[in-house]
């Protein structure tokens, strides 16, 4: 079960940092390889646009950018790099410890925990009140 815990959170944390190179770089190159696909079909922007380049401007310290990109974007970026950090220090714990009891806890522990961290940071996409 360590095993397969310690390859997940792996995973998870380079998908999650691979989210963040990608609002990084294609930003700077003026390219945003995404295109919505509700604003392409009705005209009317969605609830996620302007959320790499919002992100992007967080990241380049610019928050009043960031938010007028997309007020969710600073929640996002948060959710990742929070996110991240926990995925190191549990995959800490978890191959230092070895007790089954001890290891059922920091499991359930780290569930829990990213599980209200997520509905927290994405409470908005799942609301009907925009933050726009």
């Amino acid at each position: 079960m360590q095993k397969s815990y310690l390859l997940f959170n792996k995973m998870i944390a380079a998908i999650l940092a691979a989210i963040i190179l990608y609002c990084v770089v294609l930003p700077l190159l003026g390219n945003y390889a995404v295109k919505c696909a509700v604003e392409l079909a009705t005209g009317h922007l969605c609830i996620g646009c302007g959320l790499t380049r919002g992100i992007h401007q967080a990241l380049m310290f610019h928050f009043d950018k960031a938010l007028k990109w997309n007020s969710s974007s600073l929640l996002v970026l948060s959710f990742l790099l929070i996110t991240i950090l926990v995925r190191i220090v549990t995959g800490i714990l978890v191959s230092r410890n070895s007790d089954k009891k001890r290891l059922n806890f920091i499991l359930y522990t780290d569930l829990t925990l990213s599980f209200f961290l997520y509905l927290f940071c994405f409470r908005h996409f799942f609301t009907t009140i925009l933050l726009r």
